[in-house]
């Protein structure tokens, strides 16, 4: 076999034209002019090749206002889980968060009320949380006494209500309280869930008893106002001026704590009857409704009224 026959048959033979023509294989004119090619300096090569920075878009988020339910310590607005107080008009929901008691509670003791309402839009409704046979409001006082023939809970006081009433149809040996270790029952108010009590504002006790202070003085939020933290005071004094510049700032600060005190037992509708004794002195008898309530409306010998008409 030849070299012919090893790249295919005689049938596929390639045959090729030669022409008498003379063809050149360059494609540029003799007459052409050579061109010059110059590179860009360094600094403008890369400022070319550089690349393009890219621009990031800030958008702004509008921060999402708190509603009016919301908790005024850590911000929870679940209407199932939010109680308003009656007497600051502020909502508090039934969660702990890092307290030892529910912030409603801690705020009901801490302002000393007692009366309180739910969300329109909570399961039970705006529902008023009162004694079914004399009407007292004192949520530290009512308790629940269930039904024996229907499925329904009576709301009873502790005393006297819950041990003088004699209806058949009530148990008063089953009575419970509406606030149990410091915290409204789950069925009136919803215990806000972990997941939303991690996503709240977390505020420790410290926090919550200055945002109080500053409720008794005026409407302030947490940030309104400075708040000077007292030196501490050490076991020895180096000097009686140290013992005067840590000493004096305490006796200023509980001094106006009592006058905020003072100035915050307000009584109302007192009737006054004035007499005068044998020494003809003038003496006043009145009644306070409702002293026998709470501690913060006990008098004692020896302590200050003024009288306004």
């Amino acid at each position: 076999m030849d070299a012919y026959d090893a790249y295919g048959p005689n049938s596929q033979a390639l045959t090729f034209l030669d022409t008498d023509h003379d063809m050149w294989g360059g494609t540029q004119a003799e007459d052409a002019e050579p061109a010059v090619f110059s590179l860009p300096p360094a600094a403008e090569s890369q400022s070319q090749t550089a690349v393009a920075p890219i621009k990031t878009v800030e958008t702004s988020v509008d921060e999402v206002e708190p509603v009016e339910w919301a908790c005024a310590y850590c911000g929870i607005d679940d209407p199932a889980a939010v109680v308003q107080c009656k007497a600051t008009g502020k909502w508090f929901c039934n969660g702990r968060g890092n307290c030892s008691g529910s912030h409603i509670v801690i705020h009901l003791v801490r302002a000393r009320s007692k009366e309180v309402s739910l969300h329109q839009d909570s399961p039970l409704k705006d529902s008023l949380l009162e004694c079914y046979v004399c009407g007292s409001q004192n949520v530290f006082q009512l308790g629940f006494v269930p039904a024996k023939s229907e499925s329904v809970v009576v709301l009873l006081c502790r005393r006297p209500c819950a041990h003088q009433n004699h209806d058949m149809n009530w148990d008063p040996q089953q009575w419970q309280p509406l606030i149990q270790e410091r915290q409204f029952l789950p069925w009136l108010v919803k215990v806000p869930s972990p997941e939303q009590q991690f996503k709240a504002k977390q505020i420790s006790a410290k926090e919550i008893n200055k945002l109080e202070e500053l409720w008794k003085r005026e409407n302030s939020e947490l940030d309104d106002e400075p708040f000077i933290e007292p030196r501490p005071v050490p076991l020895q004094f180096q000097s009686s001026v140290e013992y005067r510049d840590i000493f004096a700032p305490l006796i200023s600060f509980e001094a106006e704590y009592n006058r905020r005190i003072k100035e915050s037992i307000r009584l109302e509708n007192v009737t006054v009857r004035w007499e005068t004794n044998l020494n003809k002195k003038k003496v006043a008898y009145f009644c306070i409704p409702g002293a026998n309530e709470g501690p913060e409306l006990r008098i004692a010998t020896g302590d200050e009224l003024y009288l306004c008409s």
